[in-house]
């Protein structure tokens, strides 16, 4: 089974229409065959997108999912189960390898080190007005970075099955056409 069918069996098809009259233009956009298309390069966009996405700090990134991948005409089942990448077992060592890569780049040294961390809002606060600009910088990268790696290893391994599955033809003995 090629990885287009099982995704095609493993994602169903948009078939509804999105209610109201304010979003009703979303009925059109959300209608491409793109959107839902499991070709290589709209799940490899996807799957891009969707990693790029997973390093945004905050919370949002289902809602900045959708409207991208409408935008860029990637598969949106794929963006939004490459976003899962973030999840609660996840979160902390990624934005803790963003943050320290962000450090990296901008040159960033914490004047609090070896002070406690105070668990409260106020101390988030505090801390995150601090190393705000080395998170994000170091997001972005880490991001730029997961979806550009996960997009070419999508096609990549897609390419190999599709030259896997041509050899294994062609090594196959051809039968006889009947008349």
């Amino acid at each position: 089974m090629g990885p287009k069918t099982l995704l095609r069996n493993f994602f169903s098809r948009r078939k509804t229409k999105v209610p109201g009259h304010r979003i009703a233009w979303l009925n059109q956009r959300l209608h491409d065959p793109n959107l839902w298309h499991f070709g290589r390069r709209s799940v490899a966009g996807g799957v891009g997108l969707g990693l790029f996405l997973s390093f945004v700090p905050i919370p949002i990134q289902m809602l900045l999912a959708m409207p991208l991948a409408v935008l860029m005409r990637v598969n949106l089942p794929v963006t939004f189960t490459a976003i899962w990448a973030t999840n609660p077992i996840t979160f902390a060592p990624m934005f803790i390898f963003a943050f320290k890569v962000g450090s990296w780049i901008t040159g960033y040294e914490s004047p609090t080190d070896g002070v406690p961390f105070e668990a409260t809002f106020d101390g988030l606060a505090a801390t995150l007005g601090d190393i705000w600009y080395p998170l994000i910088v170091g997001c972005f990268v880490c991001g730029l970075s997961a979806g550009a790696i996960g997009n070419v290893l999508v096609r990549w391994l897609w390419r190999l099955h599709l030259v896997y599955l041509r050899s294994k033809r062609k090594r196959s003995p051809r039968r006889p056409q009947q008349q």
